[in-house]
């Protein structure tokens, strides 16, 4: 991390984004200074495997895989969701340790919607949001970005390059961004990014690619979209989540006419 501030992980709320209790401290109602809407489209596939083995099969003890009179074989199931809307920040200060406190809300046209909640997001792409709140993936997925210095000339090398890791007991995250295109700070960002989670004994591992438009000048991303693979497993049951999440900017206060 780039020395932002200290706080305890939390629980892991979203494919990339370390989400922590709010601080008492964070938390404000000060009048916002800035006001964005995107649009987002999100869809999501699940599919489970489980594997059986060692189970007799009734009338044919012989027919078993290798004649060992046992049964053998994986059961799948395939679900799916999809759902679209907007997403609004409102801007209301930045903090001594350049946190950003945002207000930020999710009007979905299926199951989504999210009521009103106060998050901070940082630079470094941690995520602060009120515990109490309903917070989406996709609302993360933004957020992630908001921070000050989320570019960060300092720690891009001469590929055009930077890293952002995080670590707790039981996650870690790593976070590559490349920047692609640039032109006259209207920026193409490349991102690839792997998580690894052990608690709550079910062990996944999250890869994630994706394609962010940075308007530097605004310090805002002017689009995201994200393909997510999630594995998991307990037992001999295995899962994949596939989803994807694309936003796209529609208004900004601040921009001038």
């Amino acid at each position: 991390m780039k020395g932002r501030r200290c706080v305890a992980l939390g629980a892991l709320a979203a494919l990339l984004a370390f989400e922590h209790p709010m601080p008492a401290a964070a938390v404000t109602s000060g009048p916002q200074v800035r006001h964005l809407v995107y649009s987002f489209t999100w869809g999501t596939t699940n599919d489970t495997e489980v594997h059986t083995s060692g189970i007799g099969m009734v009338g044919n003890p012989g027919a078993g895989m290798n004649g060992s009179g046992s049964a053998s074989g994986t059961v799948s199931s395939t679900g799916g969701a999809s759902d679209k809307g907007t997403i609004t920040v409102d801007v209301v200060r930045v903090q001594p340790d350049g946190g950003l406190v945002v207000s930020v809300s999710e009007a979905a046209l299926e199951r989504r919607s999210a009521p009103s909640a106060t998050c901070v997001a940082f630079g470094d792409t941690t995520v602060v949001c009120d515990s109490s709140k309903k917070i989406n993936a996709e609302e993360l997925a933004l957020l992630r970005f908001l921070g000050s210095n989320f570019i960060d000339p300092n720690q891009i090398d001469a590929n055009r390059h930077w890293q952002e890791r995080q670590q707790s007991a039981t996650r870690s995250a790593a976070a590559d961004f490349t920047i692609a295109k640039n032109a006259g700070g209207v920026m193409t960002i490349n991102e690839s990014s792997t998580i690894r989670d052990t608690s709550g004994g079910r062990p996944q591992t999250s890869d994630v690619t994706g394609t962010i438009g940075y308007d530097f000048g605004r310090t805002i991303p002017t689009s995201i979209d994200e393909y997510t693979i999630l594995r998991s497993e307990a037992g001999e049951q295995y899962q994949t989540v596939k989803t994807q999440t694309v936003l796209q900017l529609r208004s900004d206060s601040s921009a001038k006419p």
